[in-house]
């Protein structure tokens, strides 16, 4: 059977869970909105950004990550990205190392409370079958074919008190601008064509870049 690629789209809500007043919500605070209106917000402030060629050259590279609702590289984000892509290194690479030991046991890395091991003995006549079994935080586990000690370490991070992984830059305007929507609307969607979809259908209230709303579709006020 062929499969067919995955595509931006196949992750997108429908126009139809478009709340009724796009004013109101583009003038919410984002991190006090729920999962749908969060959605919206973030899409059509961030393609209001892009449809915007005039304008896009000209913003600092923390202005634009803010608008299309993406994080600023900054310390914090890169030392939680590197322990995320060490993690993700460790837990796809087999063990090489010396033989676990009492005083110096093999580490098993994870972010759970266990993890399922699989030992092989050491190399040439040390090698045997593999042995799996379940390894907990707190303990040390002896492989029963070859005696080798483990233990599970936990990588896990924590931000400091009252630290923001993604702060606001004092420099970045987090106010979305209505006009820019509808500036937008204005040159995209004239001459009776339809560029742009989305602002057409957050400013008219319909769906699919203009197919008017049934009785059975109605728009859903923010929150519900």
């Amino acid at each position: 059977r062929h499969w067919w690629r995955v595509l931006p789209e196949d992750y997108e809500l429908n126009t139809e869970s478009m709340p009724k007043d796009v004013k109101t919500l583009m003038a919410s605070n984002p991190d006090e909105l729920g999962f749908q209106d969060s959605y919206w917000y973030w899409r059509i402030r961030a393609e209001s950004t892009i449809m915007d060629p005039e304008n896009l050259p000209k913003k600092s590279y923390k202005q634009l990550c803010r608008d299309m609702g993406l994080t600023i590289v900054n310390p914090a984000a890169e030392h939680i990205l590197g322990i995320i892509e060490l993690y993700e290194y460790l837990k796809s690479s087999p063990f090489i190392g010396p033989f676990g030991t009492i005083e110096n046991p093999v580490l098993v890395p994870a972010i759970h409370t266990e993890r399922v091991v699989g030992c092989s003995g050491g190399t040439g006549d040390s090698e045997h079958v593999p042995l799996w079994f379940r390894c907990r935080e707190g303990f040390l586990y002896r492989c029963g074919e070859c005696d080798q000690i483990f233990m599970l370490v936990r990588v896990m991070y924590d931000l400091p008190d009252n630290e923001d992984i993604n702060p606001i830059d004092p420099d970045v305007k987090d106010v979305f601008d209505f006009a820019l929507l509808e500036k937008g609307n204005e040159v995209w969607n004239t001459g009776g064509m339809v560029n742009w979809p989305l602002a057409y259908d957050a400013l008219h209230g319909t769906i699919y870049g203009g197919i008017k709303r049934d009785e059975l579709n109605e728009q859903r006020a923010i929150g519900e």
